[in-house]
């Protein structure tokens, strides 16, 4: 029933959320996921997500995650479709906007229409939510990306010791489009600033580990590197437990806004108006006016707005992220 809406003294026994792959992208939709949590404790809830994303969500006892790979031999998609075909979802609330709620056949599902165009993708999934239930508010608490007693002990006895009792700040220098990355040689010296009044802590998976052994090896002071030693939930854990952190458009960045870490932005060429910061507090660093192609779109050639970014700028932003 397209029209149909959840009603909470109606709770749905069964619910299915098709969010995202990227782990940025997933992230993004999780707000609609603690929602959902929050208001229908007694529903059992799925959720489908790509594989990077299923680390974020092991062991969850809120819900379960029902990985889609794209990639996986045909006969194995089958038996992932009958799967959630057997389930019979009273909701499906499907973020990617797929024909999958045509197969399924649940009483209530969200429209294939767009919910609104131009906004933040955070905005977009709750729209889109709100056109099966008319929440009131937010959730306070965060059921999706839920952080567990063994990440906090790996924090204690791995990473309390080398901080020393210090206040650290995390910087991610890594991105999967070059196009976003700032130099190495800018990190370093920001870096070396920081390190007068913080711990820095360096974050990112196993592709980042190069870029951050650059940086570490232009710098004067010592950091701590964490690239490709962690996984995705004692990255959460330790953002949570950060000053503030700084990072470029990534899903280091979207997952230091869901738990409200203040962020230092470093932007390029990427639409600011969908993937900007969405914690309460967030300083952008962005030099896009000087960039001939994000000035003419007509233009020839790869974006180079990071380049344009200064020391000076960023160092600036670290101060005013700290008032």
């Amino acid at each position: 029933m397209m029209c149909a809406k959840l009603l909470k003294k109606f709770g749905p026994k069964r619910i299915l959320i098709v969010s995202q792959t990227n782990i940025g992208d997933v992230v993004l939709t999780c707000p609609v996921i603690d929602i959902l949590r929050r208001d229908f404790p007694q529903a059992k809830i799925d959720v489908v997500t790509g594989p990077k994303a299923v680390s974020l969500f092991a062991d969850n006892p809120n819900f379960t995650v029902k990985a889609f790979n794209k990639q996986a031999p045909l006969r194995q998609k089958f038996t992932w479709f009958l799967d959630l075909y057997q389930a019979r979802y009273d909701c499906v609330v499907d973020l990617r906007r797929t024909a999958l709620a045509l197969f399924l056949m649940p009483h209530i599902s969200t429209p294939l229409v767009a919910a609104s165009i131009g906004v933040h993708k955070k905005e977009m999934h709750l729209n889109r939510l709100r056109q099966v239930y008319d929440f009131d508010t937010l959730s306070e608490k965060q059921y999706a990306v839920l952080t567990t007693k063994e990440d906090e002990q790996f924090f204690e006895g791995s990473i309390a010791p080398a901080l020393k009792g210090q206040s650290f700040i995390v910087i991610a220098p890594g991105a999967a489009d070059s196009a976003k990355r700032w130099h190495p040689k800018g990190f370093a010296a920001v870096a070396d600033h920081l390190s007068a009044t913080h711990k820095v802590v360096f974050v990112g998976d196993v592709k980042d580990a190069e870029i951050i052994d650059d940086i570490q090896g232009r710098m004067r002071t010592s950091a701590l590197s964490l690239a490709g030693k962690i996984n995705l939930r004692q990255l959460a854990f330790i953002l949570k437990k950060s000053s503030w952190a700084m990072t470029h458009d990534s899903g280091i960045m979207h997952l230091a806004c869901y738990f409200n870490v203040p962020v230092v932005a470093l932007w390029g060429p990427t639409d600011i108006n969908k993937y900007a910061p969405w914690t309460q507090r967030s300083v952008i660093v962005r030099r896009n006016e000087k960039c001939p192609r994000c000035r003419d779109p007509k233009s020839e050639g790869a974006h180079n707005c990071m380049s344009f970014i200064e020391v000076e700028d960023v160092i600036d932003a670290t101060v005013r992220i700290q008032q």
